[in-house]
């Protein structure tokens, strides 16, 4: 489980302010509304404001129908893939709808207005209730809203709308107000909303994005890669983003209104990137999804289990309850998808050799006593082997010039930030720079992809102070990838967060931090050495088989040296968190000068195997001490065991509408059968989420299964497997399925 302090603290406040001096909630909504009727403080009324509708009259103009040409418009939008009822349409975009009217329309004297209302208290002046009258010619800016009549046909007027690039995200209640030439007003209220979201194709909107294949990747990709872990072994799995259904934007802007984010906000990318982060986790205010880090998921699902984001977010909005369980990928993925889904391009990013720096001082201490053994007493900090968060592309006019574009946001529960588990946006510009003074939580997004690990020997003497046996800028930050723009491949984004590791603009980023970080801390490193150590891990072991890790040491001293090896290896949780210790080996090695010689540990099955996390990850500590010079050798290595893939064949002909077969199969490696045994399917537009039972599964067997899906959409679809039981976890496969149009 992940070290105590980051979960296990006491709660935090439940009342704080915004950067604009806002009050907000940040726990109990009724402790939160308690605070705000205090005497003094000006409390904004909760009554719906009420909009009356104009009194019925013999010759009013009377709207029979409203069509809102939805096809039409939302493929002009781009929005046509999404499953909604309603209409979706991006910001500071032109639309058209036709109103069908009771008698002719008389363009001389008659008048057509419209107005869109969202929420209960719709205000001018905030934002949430916006007249649209006619205009002579279209906004020039995209800023402003307005309406054209294009064409008079009898009772039928077609109009095109101009909407504002800075229009509030969310749903808008549409009003049609007509008004003849002697004064008499009329009312038409349409039966549905209407869905307003950002626009990364409009250059007003914040969220503009000029490259298509990057739009078209970071929007409107359905199909994502996660990558995991370690900075050694680097693997990945897909994952179903699925913006397009209708219970992502339904999830979004159910969390806008769950967040009492002030309405003038919801236009700002900023501050809904913000918001999400804080409402995924259920940390503050039961959002969705409950982390879990313990290994126990009885009462919940695995999160290796999950393959995609739908089926989360349908079981919270059923339940209106937080989903167990998840870890930091299912967190970075709710949260593409759900950014994706309101038109923010958004991309999953993974951070091999995460630091979490608890003290955030820019460096993670790891203490040992003199014969290699870890003191897990003086130990606080960690490095997770793998982390994963998100980058979500906006202007920043918050910071001063030069900070927008890609910005980290991470809704993974590790630390709170003015009193609530969110983190971010943190601009990758001043992350880069070693800005860390600019908002939002730069600093720790910094130490993340930054912070120097730094090894201590505490001697068995109390009286004498800890030594500095190694220190090393190069081991946090490393391979931070994604999925490329386009293809199946990793794309390493490392040069988006830091400067090439050593180089002067690095180490000019590192001192800039640094003197804004209280406690940070300089060390001279003690480069002398003559003794040269090589550590060597599998690279492609199975889970269930017997490894080796082996040290070889040479001496390029003109004498001869005499050196005390120590090697630990433990099974970990990926968040760099030891279970167990499963392999140990002390040795002294003599060497001659110019001689070498490797040492060979061998870790055995049967003692790791039931200590092993779902990660199926190892740490090794090794420690070399050389006798004569006092040279320390102490670095930290892991490793994550290989585990079976999952084959998926299907029928050769696959047609929209109609159910088929995919066969699934794969071996089970371990020295034991395997119980409780579950497949997990999800996929685009094939049947959506499925959970199947399987029977138990015996020792060596090659498994078989056949699952029958139906395909409700046309296209190239990839199907997603995962398998769960007992005593194997986390074994997936994937396979692109070409489906065709009924």
């Amino acid at each position: 489980m992940p070290r105590s302090s980051s979960r296990s603290r006491n709660k935090p406040v439940r009342f704080g302010y915004n950067a604009d001096g806002d009050p907000y909630p940040t726990g109990s909504r009724q402790a939160s509304a308690r605070a705000l009727r205090q005497p003094g403080r000006r409390v904004v009324p909760e009554e719906p404001v009420i909009i009356e509708k104009p009194p019925k009259k013999e010759k009013e103009l009377q709207v029979l129908q409203l069509d809102l040409l939805m096809e039409k418009n939302m493929k002009a939008h781009h929005t046509d893939e999404y499953e909604t009822e309603e209409m979706v349409l991006r910001r500071g975009q032109s639309f058209d709808m036709e109103v069908k009217l009771h008698r002719d329309f008389m363009k001389d004297s008659d008048q057509i207005s419209l107005e869109f209302r969202m929420g209960g208290r719709p205000i001018v002046s905030h934002g949430t209730r916006v007249p649209v009258y006619a205009v002579d010619a279209p906004p020039n800016d995209n800023l402003e809203w307005g309406l054209q009549i294009t064409s008079v046909e009898g009772s039928k007027v077609c109009l095109t709308v101009y909407s504002s690039a800075d229009s509030l995200i969310g749903p808008y209640e549409l009003v049609v107000n007509t008004t003849t030439e002697s004064g008499i007003e009329f009312e038409f209220d349409h039966p549905t909303e209407v869905f307003m979201i950002f626009n990364p194709w409009c250059k007003q909107d914040g969220v503009y994005m000029a490259d298509k294949a990057k739009r078209d990747e970071y929007v409107m990709n359905e199909t994502n890669r996660v990558y995991c872990g370690t900075r050694y072994k680097i693997g990945n799995f897909p994952w179903y983003q699925g913006q397009f259904e209708d219970v992502v934007l339904e999830c979004a802007f159910h969390l806008l209104k769950k967040s009492g984010l002030a309405y003038r906000h919801r236009r700002n990318p900023v501050m809904i990137a913000r918001t999400m982060s804080a409402l995924l986790n259920s940390q503050d205010d039961d959002g969705v999804l409950v982390g879990n880090w313990s290994g126990d998921y009885e009462d919940g699902v695995e999160p290796w289990l999950w393959t995609g984001s739908i089926a989360i977010f349908k079981k919270y909005m059923e339940t209106g309850k937080p989903v167990e369980y998840g870890q930091c990928w299912v967190f970075g993925s709710l949260f593409t998808s759900i950014m994706r889904a309101l038109g923010v391009p958004t991309r999953t990013v993974t951070n091999f050799a995460s630091a979490h720096d608890t003290d955030s001082n820019l460096t993670l201490d790891y203490h040992y006593d003199e014969d290699g053994n870890e003191l897990d007493n003086l130990n606080e900090d960690s490095v997770w082997n793998f982390h994963v968060w998100n980058d979500s592309w906006m202007a920043r006019p918050d910071l001063p010039e030069g900070y927008g574009g890609w910005q980290a946001v991470d809704a993974t529960p590790q630390e709170t930030s003015s009193g609530v588990f969110q983190m971010g946006p943190a601009s990758l510009s001043a992350i880069k720079k070693g800005h860390v003074y600019l908002d939002y939580d730069t600093k720790f997004a910094f130490a993340e992809v930054n912070a120097e690990t730094v090894s201590w020997i505490v001697p068995k003497d109390s009286r004498k102070p800890p030594t500095v046996s190694w220190v090393d800028s190069n081991e946090v930050g490393i391979n931070i990838s994604t999925k490329a723009v386009g293809k199946d491949e990793r794309h390493d984004v490392t040069g988006d967060y830091k400067f090439a590791e050593g180089s002067n603009l690095e180490r000019i980023a590192v001192y800039t931090a640094s003197k804004y970080v209280k406690g940070a801390k300089n060390f001279v490193k003690d480069v002398k050495q003559d003794i040269e150590f090589k550590v060597e891990l599998p690279e492609d072991a199975m889970i269930g088989t017997d490894f080796n890790v082996t040290v070889n040491m040479t001496n390029n001293a003109t004498s001869s040296r005499r050196i005390y090896l120590a090697v630990n290896g433990s099974t970990i949780y990926y968040t760099g968190v030891k279970k167990a210790r499963v392999v140990e080996k002390k040795q002294y090695v003599n060497l001659d000068a110019g001689e070498s010689e490797t040492v060979s540990i061998k870790c055995d099955a049967n003692v790791y195997l039931p200590e092993l996390t779902e990660f199926a990850g190892f740490n090794f500590f090794v420690m070399g001490r050389v006798s004569e010079t006092k040279q320390v050798f102490s670095r930290q290595f892991d490793t994550v065991l290989d585990k079976p893939d999952i084959t998926i064949t299907a029928d050769e002909d696959i047609t929209e509408g109609t159910p088929f077969y995919a066969k699934v199969s794969f071996t089970n490696p371990l020295p034991y059968a395997l119980n409780n045994c579950r497949f997990l399917v999800e996929g685009p537009g094939i049947d959506g989420y499925k959970e199947e039972k399987f029977r138990h599964v015996m020792v060596g067997e090659k498994v078989e299964h056949k699952i029958k899906l139906t395909p409700k959409k046309p296209g190239t679809r990839t199907l997603m497997v995962s398998f769960k039981s007992t005593e194997l976890a986390g074994v997936r496969g994937s396979a692109d399925l070409v489906v065709l149009a009924a």
